[in-house]
C-alpha cells in the first residue's frame, strides 16, 4: 500500500540509517525517459524531495502539477503507466484527461 511521501522518506531514513537515503541524481537515468513527469514534479510540493531521489517503482504517493495548474496525487508507477509513450500535454493529468474526453 502506498505511503505519503513524508512517511516513505522517514522509513527509508530509518532503514538505511542516514538522513539522505537516496542522493540527488541517484535515479536521474530512470526518469530521463519521462520529461513530462520531470516537468510536473515539484520538490516544494513533496517535502523537498527531488524526483531523482525517488525510485520509479517506489510505492509512494507524490503530488504532481500539470501545465494547467491542476494538482493531483499519484504514485510513480501510476504516472508511468498512463497511456502512450509520447503523450498529449493533458494526458498525464486526470482532470485534463477527463475534460478532454
Amino acid at each position: 500500500m502506498p505511503e505519503n511521501v513524508e512517511q516513505w522518506w522517514a522509513r527509508r531514513q530509518w532503514s538505511k540509517g542516514t538522513a539522505v537515503p537516496y542522493a540527488v541524481g541517484r535515479y536521474r537515468p530512470d526518469w530521463e525517459r519521462y520529461p513530462t513527469l520531470v516537468r510536473q514534479y515539484h520538490p516544494d510540493l513533496n517535502h523537498g524531495i527531488v524526483l531523482t531521489q525517488v525510485p520509479p517503482g517506489a510505492d509512494v504517493y507524490l503530488l504532481w502539477e500539470c501545465d494547467s495548474g491542476h494538482q493531483f496525487i499519484a504514485t510513480p508507477a501510476e504516472q508511468r503507466a498512463r497511456p502512450g509513450g509520447t503523450r498529449r500535454r493533458s494526458a498525464w493529468c486526470p482532470f485534463c484527461s477527463e475534460a478532454a474526453a
